[in-house]
C-alpha cells in the first residue's frame, strides 16, 4: 500500500516541486494570465470533459453535491465552535478551516489515487468549494455577499451546462469532445505548477507562532476528515464518491484563502504559514485513512 501511495503521490509532488523551483529560479510562471487561463479555460474544460465522458449515472453527481455541501455545513458549525473555544477570530479563520485545497492539490491527488472514474466527483466537489470561497469566505472577510462572483464563475457555468447537456441526452460530436479533452489535459499539470509557484511566495518567517499554526493546520485536516467521515457514515454513497469525498475533505488550506485574506485584510500571514504546515500533514493523514479504512483500499 505504501509503495502504491507513493507511486500515485510522486507525480503530484514532483509537479508542485517543479513549479516551486521554476518560480524561485525563473520567470516562466510569472505571467498573471496563467492562473486566469486555468480558471477560465482549463478547469471548465476539465469539468465538461469529466461530465461528457462519465460512465456513472448523472444522479451520482447529485449525491456528490449533497455530500460535499453537508461536509461544508458541518465543518462550518464545528469550526466556529472550535475557534470560539480557542479564542481566535471566527471572521478571519473560519473560511480557511472549512474550505480545503480541492483544486490545485485535491483534483490531481484524487485522479492519481482513484483514476478517471473519480475525476467527475473531484471536480464537482472542487466547484462547490469554490462557491463556498466566494460566499462564506468573502462574506466573513468583507461582511458582504456577492452573487455576481458566483454566477460569473466559469467553472460553475461549465458545471451547469454539462449537467444540462447530459440530462437532455444530446449527442456530443466527436470533434467537440476531442477539443474539450485536449483543453482539459493541460489543467492538472498547470494547476500543480501554479501550486508550487504560490508556495514560493510564502514567507517562512511567519512560522514563528508555531503553536497556533500547528493547531490551525491540524484543525483544518481533522475537521475536514471528521466531517466527511460523519457524512459517509450517514449517507448511502457509492464507494468512489465516498473515497473522493474523504480525500478531498482532508486536503490542506487552499491558496485562495491566502489570496482572499490578503485582499480583505484578514490574517494572511497566519494563513500562509498554515498552508505550508497543513500540506504535509494532510498527505500523511490521507495515507493513514487509506490504511485504516478498508472501504478506501
Amino acid at each position: 500500500m505504501f509503495s502504491t501511495y507513493l507511486n500515485a503521490l510522486f507525480p503530484v509532488v514532483f509537479c508542485a516541486a517543479l513549479g516551486l523551483g521554476l518560480a524561485l529560479r525563473t520567470t516562466l510562471l510569472d505571467a498573471p494570465a496563467l492562473s486566469k487561463l486555468v480558471t477560465l479555460v482549463g478547469l471548465p474544460s476539465l469539468i465538461l470533459s469529466a461530465l461528457l465522458g462519465m460512465q456513472t449515472p448523472i444522479w451520482a453527481v447529485s449525491d456528490t453535491l449533497f455530500a460535499i455541501v453537508s461536509v461544508l455545513v458541518l465543518s462550518a458549525v464545528l469550526g466556529a465552535v472550535g475557534l470560539k473555544l480557542a479564542g481566535l477570530e471566527v471572521r478571519g479563520y473560519l473560511s480557511m478551516l472549512v474550505n480545503p485545497n480541492t483544486g490545485n492539490l485535491g483534483i490531481p491527488l484524487v485522479f492519481a489515487l482513484l483514476g478517471q472514474d473519480a475525476l467527475i466527483h473531484a471536480v464537482v466537489i472542487s466547484t462547490v468549494v469554490q462557491i463556498s470561497h466566494f460566499t462564506l469566505g468573502v462574506w466573513l472577510l468583507s461582511g458582504q455577499f456577492s452573487a455576481k462572483a458566483i454566477f460569473s464563475n466559469a467553472s460553475i457555468i461549465a458545471l451547469i451546462a454539462g449537467i444540462v447537456w447530459v440530462v437532455t441526452g444530446w449527442h456530443t460530436p466527436e470533434a467537440v469532445s476531442n477539443t474539450v479533452d485536449l483543453l482539459a489535459g493541460m489543467t492538472i499539470p498547470v494547476m500543480l505548477l501554479l501550486l508550487g509557484k504560490s508556495l514560493s511566495t510564502i514567507d517562512l518567517r511567519e512560522l514563528g507562532r508555531l503553536g497556533t499554526i500547528v493547531g490551525l493546520s491540524a484543525g483544518r485536516v481533522l475537521l475536514g476528515l471528521g466531517s466527511a467521515l460523519a457524512v459517509v457514515a450517514v449517507l448511502p454513497l457509492e464507494p468512489v464518491v465516498a473515497k473522493t469525498l474523504l480525500i478531498q475533505a482532508t486536503m490542506p488550506v487552499a491558496v485562495i484563502s491566502y489570496i482572499l485574506a490578503s485582499h480583505y485584510h484578514g490574517p494572511k500571514d497566519d494563513i500562509a504559514a498554515v498552508i505550508l504546515v497543513s500540506m504535509p500533514l494532510s498527505l500523511i493523514v490521507v495515507f493513514g485513512v487509506l490504511q485504516v479504512f478498508p472501504m478506501l483500499g
